[in-house]
């Protein structure tokens, strides 16, 4: 295995992330795990200013709305932009530099979190991290303006496309999460906003860049519309941003607001359905079979549509003042951000044969690795979706009745409902840690002595 310091081109840059990205996948759920483990047992073990619950939850988001997430960024960014717009990259040597500082400020915003804990944004990070944060990703959104503009062709790939749309909302909620919060208002203001335009959207557009890509080259289909692919596109664009609003029903948001965030988001069936007919209609076409990887695929698209149909359903009436200012809100942001885990754990077993020159033997030790996943994600949404819904008909119950559920005999009610799946999720992140160590070790064994096979030749040109 070949691995330069310096790299020279796309694909030797894309090696790098690929060996990055398990470890960073590792890091979440050993983190996940510390945080639920310190949630369920917390009367047994060691509490003090890092080990409890709130210090590891904070740095378990930003590990994986931070540090996952952007190092998959790098990922598509280094090896999906250029093949989608069929040149070779404007300015290597200052993308080279850009995207290893991309994942280098999410991850020395997870270790000063250890030194700084005090006067953190809504995002839990230090004011001259979060600047950098900032630069970097001004920086590569002019890198990936400039090379859109180096297209001399009118049209571009659809994955193109989403990776542009993800890294102009990543660099929006970042500027969005610096507003200033004078009143309680603008916080659940501004921290709605900042998870819409985040997780929302921006890993939504990364995991369709992957899917589309996935979905195409792979399996030597071709992409049934354009057009619905552009639907896709401007409906999430449009609708996505609007939607967490809803989840703070009854609060002190303007009634407009919610009342927008609501009908909005019955409006994502659009999109939904425009991608839902694309994605079937289009892997229709391949000819040639799909391997064991390609499951990863295939469930990952389940999993996002499940995610967009609890997001619409939890618009309706008799529902939403149930799901609203719970655990619920959870199960969206777990899911689409499963979504793309699954996606580009798939991308990454696709890549190594092209880039290492390495063929994946699938052994029980991936079958483990890709059945794992797919039990980790569909435990997470299920048993946080209960949380949610136990929880919130408890307190509606509670108040209607005169008697709040927050503390004394109603609270003892309604943790009664909830505790077996809080202590649930200590066991779920468990089982994902298992399964990431499998995965880093999955990869390391496959690039390291995997049989030897043909290096693709990326050609791009400079026109």
């Amino acid at each position: 295995m070949k691995l330069k310091l310096i790299p020279k081109n796309e694909q030797e840059l894309s090696k790098l992330f690929v060996l990055i990205f398990p470890l960073t996948l590792l890091l979440s759920s050993l983190l996940a795990f510390l945080r639920d483990s310190y949630f369920t047992f917390a009367n047994l073990l060691p509490n003090n200013q890092i080990f409890n619950y709130g210090f590891l939850d904070r740095l378990n988001t930003k590990a994986s709305f931070g540090f996952v997430y952007a190092t998959i960024i790098c990922l598509t960014f280094a090896y999906l932009f250029s093949n989608s717009l069929g040149r070779v990259a404007v300015l290597f040597p200052l993308l080279f530099l850009t995207l290893l500082g991309f994942i280098g400020t999410e991850f020395l915003d997870i270790v000063l979190t250890f030194f700084y804990q005090d006067n953190l944004n809504i995002t839990g990070s230090i004011s001259v991290v979060f600047l950098l944060k900032i630069l970097v990703a001004f920086g590569l959104f002019g890198l990936a303006s400039l090379n859109l503009l180096a297209k001399k062709e009118t049209t571009i790939f659809a994955s193109a496309q989403f990776i542009y749309g993800a890294i102009v909302f990543y660099f929006l909620s970042l500027l969005i999460a610096r507003s200033e919060l004078i009143v309680f208002t603008d916080s659940l203001l501004i921290t709605s906003l900042y998870t819409s335009t985040h997780i929302y959207v921006g890993i939504s557009f990364i995991y369709l860049s992957i899917i589309h890509f996935l979905m195409t080259k792979p399996i030597d289909a071709t992409l049934f519309s354009k057009t619905l692919s552009s639907i896709t596109f401007w409906g999430f664009l449009f609708l996505l941003p609007w939607t967490s609003y809803k989840y703070y029903f009854g609060s002190v948001l303007p009634n407009w607001l919610e009342n927008v965030s609501i009908y909005l988001s019955l409006s994502l069936i659009i999109p939904l359905l425009a991608f839902t007919v694309n994605y079937i209609k289009t892997t229709q076409t391949r000819e040639v079979e799909m391997n064991k990887s390609a499951s990863l695929m295939n469930f990952s698209v389940i999993l996002f549509l499940i995610t967009n149909v609890l997001h619409i359903v939890s618009s309706f009436e008799n529902l939403l003042p149930l799901v609203g200012l719970t655990n619920f809100q959870n199960v969206i942001s777990y899911g689409y951000f499963g979504s793309l885990v699954l996606a580009a754990v798939s991308l990454t077993y696709y890549l190594i044969p092209k880039l290492f020159g390495r063929s994946v033997k699938y052994s029980l030790l991936e079958d483990l690795v890709f059945g794992g996943l797919k039990l980790t994600y569909l435990f997470l949404l299920v048993n946080n979706f209960l949380i949610g819904i136990n929880s919130g008909y408890s307190w509606n119950a509670a108040a209607n009745a005169g008697s709040p559920a927050i503390y004394g005999e109603g609270f003892n009610i309604v943790w009664s409902l909830v505790g077996i799946n809080y202590s649930a999720n200590t066991f779920i992140s468990l089982l994902f840690l298992g399964v990431t160590t499998l995965f880093f070790i999955s990869i390391i064994r496959t690039v390291s002595s995997g049989e030897i096979t043909t290096v693709e030749e990326m050609v791009f040109s400079n026109e």
